[in-house]
Parts: C-alpha cells; sequence; structure tokens
C-alpha cells in the first residue's frame, strides 16, 4: 500500500493504525515472529511468546544491510522482523533506490536468504509493505505555495522504480482533512468494528485454503488458484476486460486486481467477484489513472 500526500495529511497515523485491525496472530505465527525476535536478540521477555503483529518504522537512511538483513552473522534485517505485520517505509521517495529494489524479491517469495563468509540462513519475510510520501520534493503539489518545477517533480516520483510501484496493490492519494471536520464531533468507526469485519473475511478464505499448506488468505494465492476461486460475475468479467485491454497491465498488476476484487466481495461475504469488487480493485490505484487517465 503507499499513500502520498502532504505533510500532516495523516500518513502515517494510519499506518500506525494498521495493525490494530490486523486478525490475531495464530500460535503458530507468534512462534516464527518469536524466533525471528529470538535469533536478531531482540526477545524482551524470554519464555514468552510475542503476541502482537509487528510494527516496523526505519528511518530513509537505512541500509540496504539493515533493511534485507545482513551483518557477520546474517542476522535478521527489517523485513523479517516485520514478519507477519507490518513494515512502514516512511518518506519512501527518500530510501536509496538500490535499497528500496532489494525488496523485489522478499515481497515475491516471502524469504529471503541472506549469505555471508561464515554462515548463510534463510529467514521468513511474509510482511504487509505500506509506504508514504510527499506528491514533491516540497510537499504542497498542487497548492499556491509549492515552488517545484515539474522536472523536479517528475524525477522525485521516480525514485520509486517502476517494479516497485508495481507490487503496490493499493495506491492512493491522501487528502488534508478539513479544520472543521476535525471539531463536528464526528467519529467514523472504530479499530474494533473494523477488525470484525477483517477477521470474519479471514476465517472465510482460512477455510477456502484448508487444504493448501502455507495459504491462509488471498494475497498468497498462485496462479492457479486465482483460477480456481476468483469466479466473476459477467458485468465485472466485461469490466475488467475493458482495463486490461485499454491499458495493458501487466499479468502481476492483472492477477493483484483480482485478489483484491476477491477481498472486497469476502468483506462481503459475496461468494462470486462482482462488478462493483472490480471497480473498487481498479480504482484502488491512483497513480494508473493519473498516468493512463482510466475512468471506471
Amino acid at each position: 500500500m503507499l499513500m502520498i500526500g502532504p505533510p500532516g495529511c495523516g500518513k502515517s497515523m494510519i499506518a500506525k493504525r494498521i495493525p490494530t485491525i490486523l486478525p490475531s496472530m495464530t500460535e503458530e505465527e507468534s512462534l516464527e515472529v518469536t524466533k525471528i525476535y529470538s535469533v536478531a536478540g531482540l526477545l524482551k521477555h524470554r519464555g514468552d511468546l510475542i503476541r502482537e503483529r509487528p510494527f516496523r518504522d526505519p528511518h530513509h537512511n537505512a541500509s540496504t544491510n539493515s533493511l534485507i538483513g545482513g551483518g557477520n552473522y546474517a542476522t535478521p534485517g527489517e523485513i523479517s522482523l516485520a514478519h507477519h505485520g507490518v513494515l512502514f517505509l516512511d518518506e519512501i521517495a527518500e530510501f536509496q533506490k538500490k535499497t528500496l529494489d532489494g525488496l523485489r524479491q522478499p515481497i515475491e517469495d516471502r524469504v529471503v536468504t541472506i549469505t555471508r563468509v561464515k554462515s548463510t540462513n534463510t529467514y521468513p519475510c511474509n510482511f504487509m509493505l505500506v509506504a508514504a510520501m510527499n506528491p514533491c520534493p516540497c510537499g504542497y503539489y498542487g497548492q499556491p505555495r509549492c515552488r517545484c518545477t515539474d522536472y523536479e517533480v517528475l524525477k522525485y516520483q521516480q525514485t520509486i522504480s517502476g517494479p516497485i510501484l508495481d507490487r503496490m496493490d493499493v495506491q492512493k492519494y491522501i487528502q488534508p482533512v478539513d479544520f472543521f471536520s476535525l471539531t463536528n464531533g464526528y467519529h467514523g468507526r472504530s479499530s474494533a468494528e473494523i477488525r470484525e469485519r477483517v477477521e470474519a473475511a479471514r476465517a472465510i478464505q482460512k477455510k477456502r485454503y484448508s487444504g493448501y499448506k502455507g495459504i491462509t488468505c488471498n494475497a498468497q494465492m498462485t496462479s492457479g488458484m486465482i483460477h480456481d476461486y476468483c469466479e466473476l460475475e459477467e458485468g465485472g468479467m466485461r469490466l475488467l476486460q475493458k482495463a486490461y485491454e485499454r491499458f495493458q497491465y501487466s499479468a502481476r498488476t492483472f492477477h493483484k486486481f483480482l485478489k483484491l476484487a476477491r477481498t472486497y466481495a469476502d468483506l462481503e461475504g459475496a461468494t462470486k467477484i462482482r462488478q462493483k469488487d472490480v471497480a473498487s480493485a481498479l480504482t484502488a490505484r491512483d497513480l494508473d489513472k493519473d498516468q493512463k487517465g482510466m475512468v471506471v
């Protein structure tokens, strides 16, 4: 997930709330996370399992080794410490391009192998990547106070490579909240209410994939499983076909649309993927709409 917006619009706050709406960790997940932290020497209470999903937010000057893992003894990096949790990269455009590109293989494989002279270790890294960035170097693109040139804006946004952007299932612009909206006493859904919906959808997915080892949610589906479990209603198929023919998405992006649409359907308990689920998935990528003029 990538959030783009000016400073102070709530990107970091949203990221920090994500662990509060994720399902509780299973016993197996707790054991895996605890073992990683034990190997890294970060286990605070010996003998106790880590029950809360990890939330890691490394600074943008973090090295490739600190993010991926390394050192003399091939110790776990931030991506492994975020296993079964959230890895939040604030100001992602400020990270070194080489460091960000190092995430491509771990995101796909959900494991990372670190080789050093003294040892070779393989660590799990099944994490949710959440990133935030400003729309331009000054952060106020589109507002009167912005003084960035078009070239500076383009160069800033191109810091993130195409393959990394392609792996972002959700890309949304975040707009500042009006001051009066903050003071009118309105309260949206609580994290507990959202978590109930998420856990209900995850229960559907666990039952669906109960016959597959290591597959517990839609994000982990293979290409063959997408064919078996992402059945679309006629309207949804037509909409997805039009979008694909017009914009020539990569196979990876096409599959991500199907996984996302499957998740929208699960949140409402729908058996098939409906047209509105496909529309929601297509409109979840604001950068695509900007770059290709998509209208759904």
